[in-house]
């Protein structure tokens, strides 16, 4: 084994691959594992390209690979350098931009080359040793990544298993409706979004209340993030009620296994889900599920951690706003995020079209920022970097008139009166963070009776009361935000003195 490791460079491989793995443990329930296969073989490929390169003017194979290495390394780190530089200063010399980085890096880079592959004698000893710490270094990181996958699974497993058979006990011959789900990411309620962005809704919420929607004035979530809130929603349980451990892995098996979307599939519901941009979100397993991927391919179209590991490179130069090439890269990845919210906007009043009952599940990440839309529709090209204040508010200048429009459509294109949810799962700020938007329409039902400070937790349990013959008790209208640990959760007093419950 030592002859091998100590007579090929295997290290030209190793050394691009554990750059692509580091990054996957850092970003662990936040991507598709499967998506880090293209730059494992795009940072492989240029390596080997380099290492047979070096082979044919050099002729010496250990040489070569460490001139790969030399390349690499340099290619490889130098986004992390920068973004540790960047805004740097020694006295009143800024130190930290890209021209000079660049030149300490390039004069870095023929040193290490020169001492390499003129100065070191022997370099077999050196291959040896290369081989053997980037070895290490993968296997520890690839046991991180299959350790998190496997118990992943397993707690999918468990919690797919634990979800109970359907109780939707629907009458024989029901007209069963259409079930929407629409979230409205970090939409606050109305007197909250007014008193921190000094934004009036009103229209909106008029509008919806005329389309025959109950919009209750002091409507919470139950937590103050998303994973927690469509945990806790979509198994009519508080999460502490759900497991001990609550995590992002544990809270997104709770939401890929839950006891709505199951109910809804048990009585023969065909579910419908699109791609809102995060694994622990998206229901690939639904019936039908759409991606907002652009098709055309001549569009550039690069996903989000392949955009990460770029800007980790030397490629982080062409996210330079002074690089024309980099403005174009920036804005495709912004217009694949205000695609993901067109398509769900196009596509929702397509769906009474669809034969049988339906279960929608549809999360809008907007208003959330990045604060993509200007208000007529455009996108912003430094949505990054807009001002929350007004970013907010153009936001919703777009996202408003667009969902009243879906809806009217779905409602008007509808045979059988739909049931539909529109809900932010968590708002903004520090004591707004569960004043929430939520608004229901729920064909012949006695909205007069609900109550005004429902929470979402209680939002299901009253929609399978009404229409799938249940008798679920309503849960404790509560709240939670969270400390440092963002999954510890601590109670959370309502703002406004009026919706305090007496």
């Amino acid at each position: 084994m030592k002859s091998i490791l100590n007579k090929f460079p295997f290290h030209i491989l190793l050394f691009p691959t554990f750059t692509v793995l580091i990054l996957t443990a850092n970003n662990l329930g936040q991507i598709q594992i499967s998506i880090i296969i293209k730059p494992l073989l795009y940072s492989n490929l240029a390596s080997i390209f380099i290492f047979m390169i070096g082979w044919l003017i050099i002729k010496q194979v250990s040489r070569a690979g460490l001139l790969s290495f030399s390349f690499m390394l340099f290619l490889l780190t130098y986004g992390h350098i920068y973004n540790l530089m960047e805004g740097r200063y020694i006295g009143q010399w800024e130190i930290g931009t890209h021209f000079y980085l660049l030149i300490l890096w390039f004069l870095l880079f023929l040193g290490l080359t020169f001492v390499l592959l003129f100065v070191l004698k022997e370099p077999k000893p050196f291959t040896l040793i290369l081989n053997i710490v980037l070895l290490s270094m993968v296997l520890f990181q690839t046991i991180i990544i299959v350790n998190y996958e496997i118990k992943s699974k397993l707690t999918e497993k468990h919690a797919s298993e634990s979800v109970q058979s359907t109780f939707l006990k629907p009458e024989p011959g029901q007209n069963l409706p259409d079930i929407y789900f629409i979230i409205l990411d970090k939409y606050g309620r109305s007197d909250a979004i007014e008193d921190f962005y000094d934004y009036d809704n009103s229209a909106f919420i008029d509008q919806l209340a005329e389309l025959g929607f109950w919009v209750p004035q002091c409507a919470r979530s139950n937590y103050a993030f998303t994973v927690m809130t469509l945990s806790s929603q979509l198994n009519l349980a508080y999460v502490e009620d759900l497991t001990d451990d609550p995590s992002l892995k544990t809270t997104t098996a709770l939401i890929k296994h839950n006891v709505v979307h199951r109910a809804f599939e048990e009585i023969g519901y065909t579910t419908i889900a699109f791609d809102m941009g995060f694994s622990w979100g998206n229901m690939k397993n639904f019936d039908y599920y759409f991606s907002s991927y652009p098709k055309n391919i001549d569009t550039w179209s690069i996903d989000p951690f392949e955009l990460l590991y770029i800007k980790s490179t030397l490629g982080i130069l062409l996210f330079d706003n002074k690089v024309e090439f980099g403005q174009k890269a920036l804005l495709s990845d912004l217009e694949q995020k205000a695609e993901r919210t067109r398509l769900i906007l196009d596509v929702l009043p397509e769906i009474p079209d669809l034969p049988g009952p339906k279960f929608i599940h549809a999360h809008i990440v907007s208003p959330h920022p990045p604060y993509l839309f200007n208000p007529d529709g455009s996108i912003n090209p430094d949505a990054e970097d807009v001002d929350p204040f007004e970013g907010y508010r153009s936001q919703l200048e777009y996202l408003e008139p667009r969902v009243i429009e879906a809806i009217s459509q779905i409602i008007n294109k509808s045979k059988n009166p739909p049931v539909i949810i529109i809900e932010g799962d968590h708002a903004f700020g520090h004591k707004y963070l569960t004043s929430v938007l939520l608004a229901l329409y729920l064909p012949e039902s006695d909205t007069a009776a609900l109550d005004d400070h429902m929470t979402l937790i209680n939002v299901f349990p009253h929609i399978f009361n009404t229409y799938f013959n249940t008798h679920l008790e309503y849960l404790p209208d509560l709240s939670f935000t969270h400390t440092d640990d963002w999954y510890e959760s601590i109670p959370i007093e309502e703002w406004n003195p009026a919706c305090r419950s007496e």
